[in-house]
């Protein structure tokens, strides 16, 4: 039995090559490879019937040549793809004569050419002479269709004109053609993901004619409505193939009159009163819903245009469209009575529709507007580029109001109400992007997290624009809609977003109440500290000695200690929202107001949406940074740390540091274990050039105190994870087979000391070198100081070539690495030959002097900077850094001062970095995904609110950190024993 699909069709046929300018959609894999068969001849049919003809018919409009079946029972034609394609669908252009009774073909597909299954395929007639069969979704073997014709005396097959293999399908309406209320949205279809549909008006062929819309936004019926659609699919070669031409015609139910006002269309200035600085855009439409006329500006400056009316303007809704990588400036509207005097008045804007390459669509709405108003002034600003925003569509009393949605919590469902300003307006929405949108009639319980859209429509009236919510019912919330933990309780936490915006002021006057140490010089140094103390004035920071202490200089020759902040930057407030909504409460749309707060679609900052609603404004990288030097400063901070934008650095606001290069070498990174291959192959020379290129622009910056080698390298891992890598892809691996061979001279040698029964030395290069008796271990202890000293001293002497200025301040040691004699010793050891001050990420209760006598004594006498540490506590719902370290801010903060006043108070010790600016989104840090870190390591949380107890305990040590130094004060401690 054939299953038959009745659709209303225009003339049928297949426009080859058809690529739009602008694609959306998914890209076809190319595994499934557009061919479209016009049966020319039979090139391109695999293997056919003898008696098959091909019927020329000259001037034909539908398809000049076909295939002509004799009426010979069994007739076939047989498709093959091509190599390295598979058949993922079929479409089929067939024709008989008018009147005439006909049998269908059967259709049947294989994966090998031999062992054949019969298909049922969709049958599309137009009720003329034209038939097109279609069938999707194959397995995903499948290669070879068979068309055959039952022939034997029944009723003749149609001829068939077309074959499409893996194009598109027809594009099917959300809403059957008829009569429908008048405002209702039609909604487009596509079948398959890539999909490109392209949609009429005006009766005009949507394949080919040249007023064709690219269908990306639903369409509104308010008159007789004649839709014509087609698919265009495209391979990944660059074929492509329109598809089947579907016709669907609307007619509104009567309708009340519109009321007196105006729509304009903004094709021109003809219903405009008075303009400047503003002329009509028509380019790219395809950017503004097919808008083919917009205003923009002539220039950066305002600019406006005037509506002047015969009667009362009540309302208005202005349509526009932002480009998102600009910032966004509002529009402003002022109305008048007579022309002259104009009132400003408020607008609520909000995004409206979906984004089209990179253009955001908004609508700003006011109603209410003072009486006899009768000009209308909107004025346009964006100082970024004159060209965003571009207003599209003005309407003055004839819109209806936008949706506005109240929801309500209750047993593990969210009831959601939807309603309009405009009396009497009809409302639509849809749920979850589900293919078409629902009248309105009463509140929607909903469970989990779901997505609203939603418009309102009035008989006469343009629908309003369709307005999106998110809403989450589920039980799995654990964020709420400001970035706070759900379920943490602490005195500071936002619950409205009036509390942030009275946030501005309050900030305001806090930080005016915090001043920076008076005695510090432009560096952040003691100021006349190097006259008095005779330390030297190099140029550049510098480790000196100083009544029998290591110290570090500013340039200037003045006391500095370095004390600096990590991470100045929002990167670590992102995280990952895509595929786990339901752990938010609310997370704003990519395409609206907030778009600028998300990494990609799948990451958001908390944070950066959190300063735009307190502020109105988006923070940039350079915005952030430079508030945040400004904020340290008064904190008593002198420096900025590793992982903030080194590029404002270069400003000279504040001393900097950097990091060498290494990092970004893929050819040194080994599978395992953190550390550089410095045996790769032309390793030196590479290094070279990187150096080179990296450290000349900065060597003459007064304000870098020195370059970081990388971070954490996993020394503690040496012994275990080098013996085990393959020397074709480590050549740390090759250079200890190398050095095992020299040494041993035989495997039979080599053998007797590790305990192994190798056949030979290249044996050892794929196989793991078990590290189990004395000699072995030995052996890597040799080996692990050759290579300490290979790549220190290669790094140490290239680094000195290009850059003699700035100290090199070691690799961030990780505290596992510091805690373990055996890799601490050779490590200090080779450092002190090389670097100028050794550098350890040390997180810890207590300051270990022990250790850290040690690490200096073994060094030879290199100062230390403790480049990274910090405290948190658990109170917001974050994790604490250190467990159990804090139960507060107020301990945090006497963590703080316990640590670095004890560091300060060390003989050997030059600074501490703390980690961090900000707190770690709540969820993990974005490129951690789901289990990333999420620490409450901030001065700031996600509110951008100080943590000011925490900050009280910072400033009373970094406000005194040079009379430390110089034992004008005892060292504050507090006793946690004590509760």
């Amino acid at each position: 039995m054939v299953k038959k699909k009745l659709v209303c069709l225009s003339a049928l046929g297949i426009i080859a090559g058809i690529i739009p300018a602008h694609v959306l959609g998914d890209a076809i894999p190319p595994a499934y490879e557009i061919e479209v068969d016009s049966l020319a001849d039979w090139n391109r049919v695999y293997r056919h019937s003898d008696t098959l003809q091909l019927q020329s018919l000259p001037g034909d409009k539908l398809d000049s040549t076909r295939i002509k079946p004799s009426g010979a029972s069994g007739e076939y034609a047989i498709y093959r793809t091509a190599d390295k394609s598979f058949l993922r669908s079929f479409s089929i252009y067939a024709y008989y004569a008018s009147g005439q009774k006909y049998s269908h073909p059967t259709f049947s597909v294989s994966s090998d050419g031999k062992a054949y299954r019969e298909i049922t395929p969709d049958i599309h007639e137009s009720g003329g002479n034209t038939v097109e069969y279609v069938s999707r979704n194959f397995p995903g073997s499948t290669k070879y269709l068979k068309i055959t014709f039952p022939g034997g005396g029944g009723n003749p097959c149609p001829s068939i004109g077309k074959v499409v293999l893996n194009g598109p399908a027809n594009v099917d309406a959300s809403v059957p053609s008829g009569t429908v209320p008048y405002g209702r949205m039609i909604m487009l279809n596509r079948a398959e993901a890539g999909e490109t549909v392209y949609y009429t008006t005006d009766g005009s062929d949507p394949r080919s004619s040249k007023t064709r819309k690219h269908y990306f936004s639903p369409i509104p019926v308010l008159g007789n409505l004649t839709l014509k659609t087609t698919a265009v699919n495209h391979s990944g070669t660059g074929k492509s193939a329109a598809g089947i031409v579907s016709t669907y015609r609307y007619t509104p139910v009567a309708t009340d009159a519109a009321p007196v006002g105006m729509i304009d269309n903004l094709d021109n200035f003809q219903l405009a009163a008075g303009r400047s600085n503003v002329y009509v855009a028509k380019n790219d439409p395809g950017y503004f819903d097919n808008d083919g006329g917009r205003i923009a500006r002539t220039a950066t400056g305002p600019g406006y245009i005037v509506y002047r009316t015969d009667y009362d303007i009540r309302s208005f809704t202005v349509y526009g469209s932002f480009y998102t990588g600009v910032p966004v400036e509002d529009q402003r509207f002022f109305a008048s009575a007579d022309g002259k005097q104009y009132t400003e008045i408020s607008a609520e804007a909000e995004t409206a529709g979906y984004s089209q390459s990179n253009w955001q669509p908004y609508a700003f709405e006011a109603s209410a507007l003072p009486a006899r108003t009768r000009y209308l002034k909107i004025m346009l600003n964006g100082s970024a580029n004159s060209w965003s925003p571009q207003v599209s569509k003005v309407v003055i009393n004839q819109n209806t109001a936008s949706v506005k949605l109240a929801s309500k919590l209750s047993g593990g469902t969210v009831k959601a109400e939807l309603s309009s300003d405009t009396q009497g307006a009809r409302i639509y929405y849809r749920l979850n992007k589900g293919p078409d949108f629902l009248p309105y009639q009463a509140p929607l319980d909903l469970a989990g997290y779901n997505v609203v859209e939603a418009y309102a429509v009035k008989d006469g009236l343009v629908p309003s624009p369709i307005r999106k919510y998110s809403l989450n019912a589920g039980n799995e919330i654990e964020v709420d809609k400001f970035g706070q933990m759900k379920k943490a309780n602490f005195a500071a936490k936002v619950a409205s977003d009036k509390q942030l915006a009275d946030d501005a002021s309050a900030d305001e006057a806090y930080y005016d109440s915090v001043s920076a140490p008076s005695d510090r010089d432009g560096y952040g140094g003691l100021a006349g500290s190097a006259a008095k103390y005779g330390l030297k004035a190099t140029g550049y920071f510098a480790v000196q000695e100083m009544d029998g202490r290591k110290v570090m200089t500013a340039p200037n020759g003045d006391l500095y200690f370095s004390l600096a902040v990590n991470g100045v930057t929002a990167n670590e407030t992102y995280t990952m929202v895509a595929g786990r909504e339901q752990k938010f409460e609310s997370i704003p749309p990519f395409d609206g107001e907030y778009k600028k707060a998300f990494i990609g679609k799948d990451n958001f900052s908390f944070y950066m949406a959190n300063v735009y609603r307190k502020t109105g404004k988006f923070p940039t990288e350079h915005s952030i940074y430079m508030e945040a030097v400004e904020r340290l400063k008064k904190w008593g901070f002198n420096g900025v740390g590793s992982y903030s934008p080194v590029k404002y650095g270069e400003e000279g606001k504040m001393p900097y540091v950097r990091m060498l290069p290494l990092n970004s070498m893929s050819w040194a990174k080994l599978n395992g274990i953190s550390i550089f291959d410095i045996f790769a192959p032309n390793a030196e020379a590479k290094i070279d050039d990187a150096f080179r290129k990296a450290l000349t622009p900065n060597k003459d910056d007064r304000m870098l105190i020195g370059y970081f080698i990388d971070n954490e390298y996993d020394f503690h891992k040496f012994y275990t994870n080098v013996p085990k890598l393959k020397a074709s892809s480590a050549a740390i691996k090759g250079k200890l087979v190398e050095r095992m061979r020299d040494k041993y001279q035989t495997v039979d040698n080599y053998n007797a000391a590790w305990g192994t029964k190798f056949g030979s030395f290249d044996d050892l290069k794929e196989a793991e070198m078990p590290v189990k008796t004395s000699a072995s271990w030995r052996d890597m202890d040799d080996f692990y100081a050759y290579y300490l000293d290979t790549f220190f001293g290669t790094v140490s002497r290239i680094y000195r070539k290009y850059d003699p200025n700035h100290l090199l301040l070691g690799d961030r040691w990780i505290t596992t690495t510091f805690h373990n004699e055996k890799y601490r010793k050779p490590l200090a050891e080779t450092e002190g030959k090389y670097v100028d001050v050794i550098s350890i990420n040390y997180y810890s209760y207590k300051i270990e002097t022990d250790l850290l006598q040690d690490v200096y004594e073994e060094s030879g006498g290199k100062p230390i900077l403790f480049s990274e540490f910090g405290y948190g506590t658990s109170e917001q719902g974050l994790k604490p850094l250190l467990p159990n370290s804090a139960s507060n801010q107020f301990q945090r903060g006497m963590r703080y001062r316990n640590y670095v006043e004890g560091a300060a108070t060390l003989p050997y010790v030059v600074g501490a970095h703390l980690f961090n600016y900000v707190d770690q989104a709540g969820l993990g840090r974005y490129w951690q995904g789901e289990w990333g870190e999420r620490y409450n390591s901030g001065l700031v949380n996600v509110a951008d609110r100080p943590y000011k107890d925490y900050l009280e305990g910072i400033k009373a040590t970094n406000d005194d950190i040079y009379k430390l130094m110089l034992k004008e004060r005892p060292k504050f401690y507090y006793d946690f024993n004590k509760g």
